[in-house]
């Protein structure tokens, strides 16, 4: 599936090289996004998407946006296996799951585990997709 903001190509790469241009620049220390920070995030972008066919249509902002990118993030490393053909995410998804599947699953386990809200996002991504995707 694919996303869209609402702008034309030229835009959304200008607005890509200016964000990592900003996370280049950034002078304080970055932590470890939450998974309370990722829920807010995966909530602003389930309340503002729109799906049409095979496009989401993303809402304006970087919160949404975010979480769009660490679940896509997080759906291809899901994929990925060792020599032995062990998946290293210990998680199975149909090969055609989508990406706003992924997000509903990190924010339905997200919301069901309230204390791990502290943890970092990528932690409790890893449990809900292990959790929602179990291997054979």
């Amino acid at each position: 599936m694919k996303a869209e903001v609402g702008m034309n190509p030229l835009g959304q790469t200008f607005l890509a090289l200016l964000a990592a241009a900003s996370l280049v620049c950034a002078t304080t220390a970055v932590l470890a996004q939450t998974a309370g920070e990722m829920l807010h995030a995966c909530q602003t972008l389930q309340g503002g998407m729109r799906i049409k066919g095979d496009t989401a249509f993303l809402p304006s902002g970087t919160e949404a946006q975010q979480c769009w990118g660490f679940m896509s993030a997080v759906q291809e490393y899901s994929v990925l296996a060792d020599q032995a053909g062990t998946r290293l995410l210990s998680a199975c998804p149909a090969a055609d799951t989508k990406t706003t599947q992924i997000v509903d699953v990190f924010v339905k386990y997200a919301n069901a585990h309230p204390e791990k809200r502290d943890t970092p996002a990528a932690a409790v991504a890893y449990d809900a997709m292990a959790d929602a995707f179990p291997c054979p």
